[in-house]
């Protein structure tokens, strides 16, 4: 239709036969297409409304399987199970014998196979896994902390348990393999067969994982804490729930390949609704019970986790009695299975947190070893960790929430409907928002940070290593591009969402005004930092005096400037007092100095035998410079001594204090050997006749007020 080009006008000239035909019979084809795409998204749309009818129905239906009670559940349901008990029993022995049966029939050589390789497999796996794991575990031991953190405590649990169960899952995964090839797992049994491994290996994987967290071989790498017994009574209890949930598990599988009766179905989730809320209960007490762990447990947002688990199982016991048994062991099964996720959440969010210097549920500085020389300004590699943290954590709660989800009997297709949404977003005005954006968007930002972390080692590296410029300046440069990077990787994150910076100008614009009084003195402190790091009067590492305060400048950033003082303490000064306020900055053209010793003799003193030893003394000491010479200035005539002072410079200012000190002990050595006396002050005092005598004073009348 396109090479044929539009339909000529009516008053136009008529177009050839042959063309008009062929235009005819492309238009009917068109014209049949578009009616078979009508009739498709016809079919979609009724396609969706059946599968949201048979959604709700099925809804429907478990709503009224789960909280309808059993009728006569006392007087007639379980009489009749505990009848029909032994001939269920039989009918599962059958079964398995059954099947027994049929594998011994494929030969002796697939019935050794079926029993024998899946152990050697998992000894296998164990040799590979501990040869692997050994050279980890050596470096591990001789680096292992004597405290370790909860996040040290949480990697280390995590790796262990997968360490550990991983040789038994290589087992079950050859176990059905094997079992597959030879033919033994029919439709019926293989859903069955598939299934109870599955569950097989997560409990496996709970009871492993409940040993290392509570019982590990040092009781320092507990991530809960508590003593020995408390932690031993507590995984007893939850290696019982866990073994309790497989059996349920198990044999509620298999209904799938054996007939159940009615009767026994229901006494059978009766008992596992007792036992589920029982021994929920017991775990509770026992957390109690324990003076550490109780503490831990009865505090903060962790006394409303306790409970609300206390609800469950209070929940659970009440419907259980009542008759709703489905809804009690409904319950109960998925608080077993939502824990166990939920705890794999948890770790798998220290793991993440491992590698941030920030903790965000405790909201105070972890693992922060960062030298000071691998700070690199606001793009540094804590906030690269805390990005990856972030993205990490991120990844968890979807994968956790989905499996969440579909293990509270959510169907896929909905799940996946949200999935979508939330990954591919919604429109918010002109911004498309999403969460594959966001991730993108943090993504680009971190890149952009990464980039340019990699730029100051270069130049810290490359460039300024050999070099005779200052240090500050250095540190200048490297500052700047640390705070233009970011700027600059965060803008391209912000504009890969979307975002249209021309608004953003028009808001800046208007809140400007409200900027200017409300954060005047932030952005006072932000260009006088800037400031300080273009003019550079003051530099990283310079001993500096301003209001009062001395100490050697350790960090200069936009907003502050921190210095650290003789007594070790660290004083953050707002960058604006350092451009308004008088500094004395004592290394700013250079790091010497004049330090000026006050010495007083005595006025028999030889003042040249003291001139020359005052100045042997200055020019033995190896912090004193040669030129300027010492001098020794007479300072005047004292009240008890001759006064002098021995000016001297220094090369450095950061010894000022040491030197000081080493001159007075050399000095007070030298004088001595040179028989020179360092007078004190002497008073006399001469009575005159006439004067004042105690029988006079005892003679005076006390004024008013005296004593």
């Amino acid at each position: 239709m396109a090479k044929l080009g539009p339909a000529p006008e009516k008053d136009g000239p008529k177009e050839s036969p042959e063309i008009a035909a062929q235009r005819k019979r492309l238009e009917a084809n068109v014209a049949a297409i578009d009616g078979k795409l009508k009739q498709a998204d016809i079919l979609f749309v009724r396609a969706d409304q059946l599968i949201d009818a048979a959604n709700d129905k099925r809804r429907e239906r478990f709503t009224e399987s789960l909280f309808g009670p059993v009728p006569n559940f006392y007087s007639s349901v379980l009489p009749a199970a505990f009848e029909r008990v032994p001939l269920q029993l039989k009918r599962l022995f059958d079964a398995g014998a059954e099947w027994i049966s049929r594998a011994w029939a494929k030969g002796i050589v697939v019935f050794l196979l079926i029993f024998l390789v899946p152990v050697g497999a998992a000894v296998a796996g164990r040799s590979f896994v501990r040869n692997m794991a050994g050279r980890v575990d050596a470096k591990q031991r001789a680096n292992k902390p004597a405290e370790p953190t909860v996040q040290q405590c949480g990697v280390w649990a995590l790796r262990k348990t997968v360490r550990s169960t991983l040789p038994l899952w290589l087992g079950l995964l050859v176990f059905y393999l094997i079992v597959s090839a030879a033919g033994l797992a029919d439709p019926t049994l293989n859903g069955f067969l598939l299934r109870a491994i599955l569950a097989t290996g997560w409990a496996i994987f709970l009871i492993a994982l409940i040993t290392y967290s509570l019982l590990p071989d040092d009781s320092a790498w507990k991530i809960i804490p508590s003593t020995d017994a408390v932690a031993r009574r507590v995984a007893g209890l939850l290696w019982a729930i866990t073994a309790v949930w497989w059996v349920d598990l198990v044999l509620n599988l298999t209904d799938t390949a054996v007939f159940t009766p009615y009767q026994v179905s229901v006494l059978r989730s009766a008992i596992f609704a007792a036992l589920y809320g029982v021994i929920l209960a017991a775990i509770l007490l026992a957390i109690q019970s324990g003076t550490v762990m109780g503490k831990a447990a009865l505090s903060g947002w962790r006394a409303w986790l306790f409970s609300f688990c206390g609800a469950v199982a209070g929940i659970i016991i009440i419907a259980m009695l009542f008759g709703y048994e489905s809804l009690a062991r409904f319950v109960g099964m998925h608080a077993v299975s939502t824990a166990g996720v939920l705890w794999i959440m948890y770790l798998l969010h220290l793991a993440a947190e491992s590698i941030s210097s920030v903790s965000v549920i405790s909201g105070r500085t972890i693992d922060d070893d960062l030298d000071e020389e691998e700070d690199m300004g606001a793009p540094s590699l804590l906030t690269l960790r805390i990005i990856v943290s972030l993205l990490l954590d991120i990844a968890i709660i979807a994968v956790g929430v989905t499996v969440l989800l579909l293990l509270w009997r959510f169907d896929w297709v909905e799940v996946k409907g949200w999935i979508q949404a939330a990954f591919f977003g919604f429109q918010f005005g002109n911004l498309h928002l999403s969460l594959q954006s966001v991730l993108i968007a943090l993504g680009v930002f971190a890149l952009g940070l990464a980039l340019t972390r990699f730029v100051q080692r270069w130049l810290t590296g490359r460039v300024f290593t050999g070099r005779h410029s200052e240090s500050g300046l250095h540190e200048s440069v490297r500052i700047g591009i640390g705070y233009l990077g970011f700027v600059l990787a965060a803008l391209a994150g912000i504009s890969y969402l979307g975002v249209d910076f021309s608004n953003l100008a028009i808001v800046a614009g208007a809140l400007s005004v409200g900027i200017g009084f409300g954060l005047q003195s932030i952005f006072n402190n932000f260009v006088s930092g800037l400031i300080l790091l273009v003019e550079r009067p003051i530099k990283i590492g310079d001993y500096i005096q301003v209001a009062g305060l001395e100490g050697t400048v350790k960090k200069i950033s936009v907003r502050s400037t921190e210095i650290e003082t003789i007594y070790r303490q660290s004083v953050i000064i707002p960058n604006a007092n350092l451009i308004t306020d008088p500094v004395t900055n004592w290394m700013h053209l250079d790091k010497s100095c004049r330090l000026d010793i006050a010495v007083g003799v005595d006025y028999g003193t030889d003042v040249e035998l003291l001139r020359t030893t005052l100045l042997d003394v200055a020019q033995q000491h190896r912090g004193v410079l040669k030129s300027p010479p010492p001098v020794v200035h007479f300072a005047g005539f004292g009240d008890s001594a001759l006064d002098f002072e021995l000016r001297v410079f220094l090369r450095d200012v950061g010894e000022r204090i040491r030197s000081s000190s080493d001159l007075r002990f050399t000095i007070l050595a030298a004088l001595r050997d040179a028989g020179i006396s360092i007078p004190f002050p002497q008073r006399d005092l001469h009575i005159k006749e006439g004067g004042f005598t105690p029988e006079a004073g005892a003679k005076r009348k006390p004024t008013q007020g005296s004593r």
